[in-house]
């Protein structure tokens, strides 16, 4: 059982839908319909909350540390020149170069914008969220335990506007998380190049998309059966 929590904390699935019990009332059906794509949404926020700690961990703990060595890098020829003694000015160098290599490590694994991704499609699906139940609560108690064509429309059209609304969010932060990819792999190649430039393979690996890494911000999920 602790095995099958962690893989449900994990992954984001699609679950299976509800069964159309005719006996019931179609009101009823309509209710745990969307109850059921309400539930989907609210699982997605909590991916994503869940997802977005460890990524503000290392980007806070890396964006520290750059910035600790850089100060440490710049008054190192200060201190120097006050006592010549203390440390070397070569030193300072290193700090500087160890500050960048911080920023660099958090731009090719991401870090800060799998963070700031996470953060803003969570806030988006729970925007979307809310204007469905608002506009469930209006439609519902407009409507009879027996509702007419009309009123049963209306309501299922509350239900299909949150789950498109809600696949859209996670398909745009997927089309974001793969451009991103690319151009991670890119820098990371570029970095690892005499002279910085793409090799034959890195240029494979950009993928066709438009916009790059911060259209991407906007952008979209890639498939959910597996984490980020």
């Amino acid at each position: 059982m602790a095995e099958s929590g962690k893989r449900r904390a994990a992954d984001m699935t699609v679950s299976e839908l509800v069964d159309l019990d005719r006996a019931r009332t179609r009101s009823e059906v309509l209710l745990e319909l969307f109850r059921h794509a309400e539930q989907e949404v609210i699982t997605a926020i909590g991916w994503y909350l869940a997802r977005r700690r460890w990524p503000a961990r290392w980007s806070r703990a890396l964006r520290a540390l750059a910035a600790l060595l850089g100060i440490a890098g710049t008054i190192t020829p200060l201190v120097h020149a006050a006592d010549a003694g203390l440390v070397r000015p070569e030193w300072g160098f290193v700090f500087l170069a160890g500050g960048a290599g911080c920023v660099l490590f958090d731009r090719i694994f991401g870090f800060s914008a799998s963070w700031t991704r996470y953060i803003r499609s969570e806030l988006a699906l729970q925007q979307v969220l809310k204007k469905a139940q608002a506009d469930w609560a209006q439609a519902y108690l407009r409507g009879t335990d027996s509702p007419s064509e009309k009123e049963q429309t209306a309501l299922l059209n509350v239900i299909e506007r949150l789950r498109a609304d809600a696949q859209r969010i996670l398909e745009e932060e997927s089309r974001a998380w793969m451009g991103y990819l690319a151009d991670s792999i890119e820098e990371l190649t570029r970095s690892t190049t005499p002279g910085g430039q793409r090799s034959g393979p890195a240029g494979v690996l950009r993928l066709d998309r438009a916009g790059g890494r911060d259209q991407g911000a906007e952008g979209a999920p890639r498939p959910r059966t597996s984490a980020l």
